[in-house]
C-alpha cells in the first residue's frame, strides 16, 4: 500500500508511534476554535499532517471504552466485545465494567481502582501486533486519567498502562502487568510525589484568554451549564479548593487533568527510554478532561473552549518535547477521538432546533409495568442498558410464552414512546423498511453482551433526564464524526474528504509499519501520501 522497500535497504519505521485520543472531541472543534489556537498544537497537526475530514464511527453506542477499543483493534464491538463502558453479561446475569478484573490487584495504591485489565477485550490491538512483529522487543504503554483510556489501547501484551487514582492523586497500575513486579517504576513514583497534583487541587481555574475573546462560545454562566462546584454558579474563576466531593476528582474535571497526563507521558517516554532501541516503540495517550468538562458544561460553554485551548498548549508542549527527545520526523503521531457530543437539548430548543431528553429511569419503570400487566405479572425484563432491553428467557420458557409475541408486544410499547424513533429485535429478519443506521447497530451487537431489543432515539434526543450539561451515545453525526490526523515521520501534508471509519486506523498504521493488522481487524488500510 505504501510502497515497496528497495533491495538491500532496511525497513524504514519511525522510532516511536504516539497514538492520541481526545475524549469527546467532535470534528468541527478543529475549525470552530481555529482563531484562538496557537501555532504548535492543532494548527501544527493540520499544517504538517494529513487530515481525514470525514472520519466516522460505524457502530453504536459511541462510548469511551468502545471507541478506544475500536481505534486500536481495527474492528467494532461485534468483534472485540467492548460494547460500552458498562454492559450486562448475558451468560452470568451480572453487570460488567469494561476493564473490571477482580483477579488482579492494584499497584501503587491501596484502593480498588487498580483492579483492572484488558481481559474483557476479546481480540488484540495494533500495540499487541507491534510487540508480536518485533518478537516483543518493542515497548508499548498506555497513559490516561481514565483506566479504560489507558488499558484498552495499550492492549494485552503491553509493558504497562497507567491511570489516575482519584483517592490518592497518584497515577497507578495493575498487577496484570507482570513487568512492573508489583510496584510502580521509579520515574512514576518520583512524579507522584511532586506537588503538581496538589497544586491543581488547591489552585484556581481562570480563563486563558480575556472572556470577550471566547466568541465561539456562549456567555459565562448560562442555564445550559451545570457546575462541579456545588452551590456555586458556573462562572470563572473556579476556586478548586472549594470542591467538596472526592479527594482529587476535581483534577480530572478541569483542563489541568490533561496537563498532568502530558507530564506523565513525557516522563514515561524518558523514564522507559522509548525510541532509544532498534525497534519501534509505542505510547497511547488519552486526554480525558475534555470529556469531563464537556459533559458538565456542554460544547458551547467557555469552560469547554478554554479546556481545548489549554489542550492545544499541552499538545504543543508534547510535540516540542518529542522533537527534542526523539527527533523531528522520527516519530509518527495520529490524533482522533473516541466519540463526539450532542449540544445541550435546551440550548438547541432555544434556537428553534428539535431536541429533547429521554429518561432511562422512567422508561424502564413504565416498561416493567407494561410487561407485568400484559404477561400475568411475570417479570420479563432483566436489564436495560445502551438502549437495549434484555429479556428473561428462562421465565419466558418456564411460563410457555411465545417469544415472538413477547417481542412484538414490547416493541409495540417501546415505539409508542415519543422520543423513540423505532425498535427492532436482534436475531430476527432485518426490518423492512430498513431502520436508519441499522448497519451501525449491527456492528455494535454482541450476542454475549447485547440485549434482545434495540431501540433508537430520534436525532437531538439526549439519553438521560439531566437538563444541564450533555452526553453522547447516538449513531448520528454529532456523536460519530471525529477528527483523524496523521503527522510526523514521512507523512506528507494534505487532506482527504473520502469517508473513512474509525476501525481503519489500526490497519492503516499496520500498513505504514509493514506489519500484520490486529487479529480481529475488519477495517481497511487507507493510503496516506508520504514524503520521499
Amino acid at each position: 500500500m505504501h510502497g515497496q522497500i528497495p533491495v538491500n535497504q532496511s525497513i524504514d519505521r519511525p522510532k516511536l508511534v504516539v497514538g492520541i485520543v481526545v475524549d469527546q472531541m467532535r470534528y468541527d472543534f478543529l475549525y470552530r476554535y481555529w482563531d484562538t489556537w496557537g501555532n504548535g498544537g492543532f494548527r501544527r497537526l493540520l499544517r504538517e499532517g494529513y487530515s481525514f475530514a470525514n472520519c466516522t464511527y460505524s457502530y453504536f453506542p459511541t462510548k469511551t471504552a468502545a471507541g478506544h477499543a475500536s481505534v486500536y483493534t481495527g474492528t467494532t464491538p461485534a468483534m472485540h466485545g467492548i460494547v460500552g463502558n458498562d454492559w450486562f453479561e448475558v451468560r452470568t446475569g451480572k453487570p460488567m465494567h469494561c476493564v473490571q478484573d477482580d483477579s488482579v490487584s492494584s499497584v501503587g495504591t491501596l484502593s480498588d481502582q487498580g483492579k483492572k485489565s484488558p481481559g474483557n477485550m476479546w481480540v488484540y490491538t495494533i500495540s499487541d501486533q507491534l510487540r508480536l512483529a518485533t518478537n516483543f522487543k518493542s515497548k508499548t504503554y498506555g497513559v490516561s486519567l481514565k483506566d479504560r483510556g489507558a488499558i484498552l489501547p495499550a492492549g494485552h501484551s503491553a509493558n504497562a498502562a497507567f491511570w489516575f487514582d482519584t483517592e490518592t492523586g497518584y497515577f497507578i497500575s495493575s498487577s496484570y502487568y507482570k513487568s512492573l513486579g508489583g510496584k510502580l517504576p521509579a520515574w512514576l513514583q518520583q512524579l507522584n510525589q511532586n506537588k503538581m497534583v496538589a497544586g491543581f487541587r488547591t489552585g484556581v481555574w481562570n480563563p486563558l484568554l480575556p472572556i470577550e475573546k471566547y466568541e465561539q462560545s456562549t456567555r459565562d454562566s448560562t442555564i445550559y451549564e451545570a457546575s462541579y462546584m456545588q452551590g456555586k454558579a458556573p462562572v470563572f474563576p473556579y476556586k478548586l479548593s472549594e470542591y467538596k466531593h472526592g479527594k482529587y476528582e476535581i483534577v480530572k474535571r478541569t483542563p489541568f487533568g490533561n496537563t498532568l497526563t502530558t507530564e506523565v507521558a513525557k516522563a514515561l517516554i524518558k523514564g522507559e527510554a522509548l525510541a532509544k532501541g532498534k525497534e519501534t516503540d509505542m505510547i497511547a495517550i488519552s486526554y480525558s478532561s475534555t470529556d469531563e468538562v464537556g459533559h458538565e458544561y456542554g460544547p458551547y460553554a467557555i469552560e469547554t473552549q478554554d479546556t481545548y485551548l489549554r489542550l492545544d498548549k499541552d499538545l504543543e508542549d508534547l510535540f516540542t518535547f518529542l522533537d527534542t527527545e526523539v527527533g523531528k520526523n522520527q516519530y509518527l503521531v495520529f490524533l482522533t477521538a473516541d466519540h463526539g457530543v450532542l449540544e445541550v437539548p435546551q440550548f438547541l430548543k432555544d434556537h428553534g432546533l428539535p431536541a429533547g431528553n429521554f429518561s432511562n429511569h422512567q422508561f424502564l419503570k413504565d416498561l416493567k409495568s407494561f410487561t407485568l400487566s400484559r404477561f400475568d405479572s411475570i417479570p420479563l425484563i432483566r436489564y436495560c442498558i445502551n438502549q437495549q432491553i434484555f429479556l428473561d428467557h428462562e421465565k419466558i420458557i418456564a411460563h410457555k410464552l411465545n417469544m415472538q409475541t413477547v417481542l412484538q408486544e414490547i416493541i409495540g410499547f417501546v415505539e409508542k414512546q415519543p422520543q423513540i424513533m423505532n425498535a427492532f429485535a436482534y436475531g430476527a429478519a432485518r426490518p423492512f423498511p430498513a431502520i436508519p443506521f441499522l448497519d451501525r447497530y449491527e456492528a455494535g451487537y454482541n450476542k454475549d453482551r447485547s440485549g434482545d431489543i434495540q431501540f433508537t432515539l430520534f436525532p437531538g434526543i439526549l439519553e438521560g433526564s439531566r437538563k444541564k450539561g450533555t452526553n453522547h451515545t447516538a449513531p448520528y453525526s454529532y456523536d460519530s464524526h471525529v477528527p483523524l490526523i496523521w503527522m510526523g515521520w514521512k507523512i506528507a501534508p494534505g487532506e482527504e474528504v473520502e469517508p473513512i471509519h474509525i476501525e481503519d486506523i489500526a490497519p492503516t498504521l499496520a500498513s505504514l509499519l509493514h506489519i500484520m493488522e490486529p487479529n480481529g481487524c475488519t477495517g481497511k488500510a487507507k493510503k496516506i501520501p508520504l514524503r520521499k
